[in-house]
């Protein structure tokens, strides 16, 4: 499938944005792994959700849909798993997130597949695969990749964690309370540290009795083992990642948007790209449970230091060809190992529509350009994809971009909410 984007002059109206995917995840995982039954609140629907649902009925939970929530049933740990491959699509989160809590199961000795989709393959996983060794699970993959072979308990212990990706620290803790000793993390140079954030609030609310310290570059979690997790209703909030391309197409079109449901104290790293933007001089007004954004208003190129906000990178560059000036995106090398090489992927494409972007080992630094209307690759990215189609936007003729089935990862109704905006958006067929 085809994007077919054309110059929008002007947005105007009022939307919800999807909910959000981290927090409907890490719910589906910790309701799998608590006993009783948990209700699922207003929950993202998309393929990584899905995948994350599939994966979680494997592992024996009952999960039905009923009035916009999903009702999550679950004897608990030690997990009575029905399925000796599970499969998780392209989702990293639930790839990564179900690793360790493979070591919770009442037969955990049995071997059990773990397998992904073709682009998640591609994703590392090797340095997750060391920590999950150490504490006492075994682990056998293909050069660091899925399909894994595992078996063995989560014993506990010390362990060190890469900090590339927020995702395998989040793992550890996440199953870290039903490991059969205590678990004591260190991690040097923690990156996307919000997403981590979220995962300790969610140990917070369930009464998790952890620790956690920061001494210069290195981070220390301590969680105590025998705990256990309670079930719960809770109301799933907006995704600020998938906010953040009606919000940037509201900054640089003229209009006047309105973006609802927003819990605008959400732990959820990507809402700095708000205060970037007012920083950069959008007009947008913050009101109770909702943006108010006037657009087409002039931004000054900035230096964003983007390490805790990864996937915001596409849309930075995006929003670095309209700003006046030059714009520096720096510290966020983590970018390159998304489900594409975002930094590369962005300069790339950016430039057949005429950007003055140059590549840097850790980010982009982009200048005030004069955009034209090209044939794009997606790179089987939502994020990449969705960024690309807000240079469309902006730019003079027609953009098409290609794999654009992939923003159904995330945010399936993408081209409806932006049209009902008033974008001139539309899917095609290849």
């Amino acid at each position: 499938m085809k994007l077919i984007i054309n110059k929008t002059e002007r947005l105007d109206g009022s939307i919800i944005p999807p909910s959000s995917k981290s927090q409907t995840i890490r719910a589906l995982i910790l309701a799998t792994l608590a006993k009783g039954r948990s209700i699922l609140i207003n929950p993202l629907e998309s393929d990584d959700t899905r995948g994350a649902i599939d994966v979680c009925r494997g592992l024996g939970a009952k999960i039905t849909s009923e009035n916009n929530s999903l009702i999550v049933e679950s004897n608990g740990v030690p997990l009575n798993v029905i399925s000796k491959k599970l499969y998780a699509q392209n989702s990293g989160i639930t790839t990564r997130f179900i690793m360790p809590v493979l070591g919770l199961r009442a037969n955990f000795d049995e071997e059990i597949i773990l397998d992904c989709g073709e682009q998640m393959k591609q994703r590392p996983l090797k340095s997750l695969i060391d920590a999950l060794q150490t504490l006492g699970m075994n682990i056998t993959s293909q050069s660091g990749h899925c399909p894994l072979k595992i078996s063995g308990q989560l014993q506990g212990g010390k362990v060190e964690a890469d900090g590339t990706t927020s995702q395998y620290v989040s793992a550890l803790l996440l199953s870290a309370c039903y490991a059969k000793n205590d678990m004591e993390i260190h991690v040097k140079n923690l990156n996307e540290r919000p997403y981590v954030d979220i995962t300790l609030a969610w140990l917070g609310e369930q009464g998790i009795n952890y620790s956690h310290e920061q001494i210069e570059n290195e981070d220390v979690y301590r969680v105590k083992a025998e705990q256990e997790y309670h079930a719960f209703t809770k109301q799933i909030s907006v995704d600020f990642s998938s906010l953040s391309y009606p919000l940037a197409a509201a900054c640089m079109v003229p209009g006047e948007v309105v973006l609802k449901g927003i819990d605008i104290n959400e732990q959820q790293g990507d809402k700095r790209l708000i205060y970037i933007l007012q920083d950069m001089g959008a007009d947008i007004e913050i009101r109770e449970n909702e943006l108010v954004i006037h657009g087409g208003k002039p931004l000054q190129g900035k230096i964003i230091d983007a390490n805790d906000i990864p996937d915001m990178v596409p849309t930075l560059a995006v929003l670095g060809t309209y700003a006046e000036g030059k714009t520096e995106i720096v510290n966020v090398p983590q970018a390159r190992i998304k489900e594409t090489d975002r930094i590369h992927s962005m300069a790339t494409e950016l430039q057949k529509m005429g950007a003055k972007i140059e590549e840097r080992e850790d980010g982009l630094i982009v200048e005030k350009s004069y955009l034209y209307g090209s044939v794009l690759h997606g790179y089987q990215d939502h994020r990449t994809i969705m960024s690309l189609s807000l240079a469309g936007m902006i730019a003079e003729g027609d953009t098409i971009i290609d794999t654009a089935e992939e923003i159904s990862k995330t945010f399936p109704d993408y081209v409806e909410v932006m049209q009902q905006l008033g974008a001139k958006i539309e899917r095609k067929p290849n």
